[in-house]
């Protein structure tokens, strides 16, 4: 794991039925895709939508974050890596904006601190992943897989940085 990363809690918890909305890197610039850190860049364009759409369809799961699906395909076949929001399951997708219902009842949380982020969030989610295979659970790969980064505080490059990361898991 990154020194400079800490592992702050880790639990189990009961996610329900969920719907992440947000706009996805992959189907950006007419399906050519963009970059992860250029579709954050310009955030400010798309998330006002998502913030007033909180107010009447929000869910207990409030920061903004980046999920991650292969729409149970093998890795690398189909990913979408989505900057957006949780809501309530049903909530209706603006228009322009993508969406994936979440498929398990439960995820692994596990909030961690970064000193000096750089913007590579792998040794959480390495560390995530560890921790529930450590303990005798399974992820479910490729059906219902997924994987959320939520920035609790907002995100920022190249400054401390506390984030949760939420993961699939049976």
């Amino acid at each position: 794991m990154d020194n400079n990363l800490n592992m702050e809690s880790f639990e189990y918890i009961p996610v329900g039925s969920l719907r992440f909305i947000g706009v996805d890197a992959w189907l950006c610039n007419d399906g050519k895709g963009e970059e992860w850190d250029k579709l954050w860049s310009r955030k400010g364009e798309f998330m006002p939508l998502l913030e007033s759409l909180s107010k009447e369809y929000g869910c207990d799961i409030d920061s903004e974050g980046a999920m991650m699906h292969h729409r149970n395909k093998e890795v690398d076949t189909e990913n979408h890596y989505l900057v957006g929001k949780f809501f309530k399951a049903g909530t209706p997708v603006p228009e322009g904006y993508s969406f994936f219902d979440v498929p398990t009842d439960s995820a692994a949380y596990a909030v961690f601190s970064v000193k000096n982020f750089n913007g590579d969030t792998w040794p959480a989610y390495y560390a995530t992943r560890d921790k529930i295979l450590s303990e005798g659970r399974s992820v479910p790969y490729p059906v219902n897989y997924w994987h959320c980064e939520l920035y609790i505080n907002g995100r920022t490059i190249d400054k401390d940085l506390r984030y949760a990361y939420l993961f699939s898991m049976i």
